[in-house]
């Protein structure tokens, strides 16, 4: 099978501030890792927004990216059936909607992310968290009596909350920003809370689940979107083979 995935998520040479530490942000991590579970028998290329049209020749089409399709070409799409799964909170629009309504399935990222994008377009989604390798996360230490906060910087990812709650309750606050993944997740394992305190609706924060992993006591709040309950390992080991039989 020839598939198209379309998306405007794609790994970049230059480092953002934006960009979750070490220099990669979660739609770019969620797509890779989600194209590298894919069956043998599934041949990918990756199609920038701006090239859509060339997704038409396809046997199957996944997009992942809506922001930079025009109307046109979402309603064009939208008759190829795809596989549409967003990865964060999208924009009202009718032609965003007619995508969503014809896609075979339409996807979010969590069961509250679907709800959000619900509330708007009146259509429902399944959800798919997307692939972590979590033995990636170094085995949980002993714990320091410590809270982390690791995100991109940018004010919605809740900085200051994770002060004040620190601060709140008299918590020692380590705080990582551009740094290599491998860091961020062998401070997890060395802290005993993980803070993250969005302050927009952030749809299945990457980090908590590694964090979750990691043995860390999660602190956060509504507009973190949640994950699936039951044993972590378990959630994320299911994830990719639901995505692909999705295909």
């Amino acid at each position: 099978m020839r598939l198209a995935w379309v998306t405007h998520h794609v790994a970049r040479d230059v480092v953002d501030p934006w960009m979750l530490p070490g220099g990669l942000g979660g739609a770019e991590m969620t797509d890779a890792a989600m194209m590298e579970q894919a069956p043998s028998d599934i041949e990918i290329d990756v199609i920038h927004a701006d090239r859509w049209a060339d997704a038409l020749d396809y046997d199957r089409v996944v997009i992942t990216g809506t922001d930079l399709l025009t109307d046109f070409a979402m309603l064009r799409l939208a008759d190829m059936s795809p596989l549409v799964w967003v990865h964060h909170e999208q924009m009202p629009n009718t032609a965003r909607r007619e995508l969503f309504a014809q896609a075979k399935p339409f996807v979010t990222m969590s069961e509250q992310h679907s709800q959000v994008e619900q509330r708007w377009s009146d259509i429902p989604s399944l959800w798919c968290h997307g692939h972590i390798d979590l033995t990636e996360i170094p085995e949980s230490t002993e714990k320091e009596h410590a809270a982390l906060w690791a995100a991109r910087n940018h004010p919605q990812k809740g900085l200051l909350a994770a002060r004040r709650w620190a601060r709140a309750h008299d918590i020692p606050l380590t705080e990582l920003s551009s740094v290599p993944r491998s860091e961020v997740l062998e401070a997890m394992a060395e802290h005993e809370y993980f803070v993250f305190k969005p302050q927009g609706f952030d749809s299945c924060p990457r980090t908590l689940i590694e964090a979750d992993a990691a043995g860390c006591k999660i602190i956060t709040n509504d507009l973190a979107g949640r994950i699936d309950d039951g044993p972590i390992e378990e959630i994320m080991a299911a994830q990719a083979p639901k995505f692909w039989s999705w295909i």
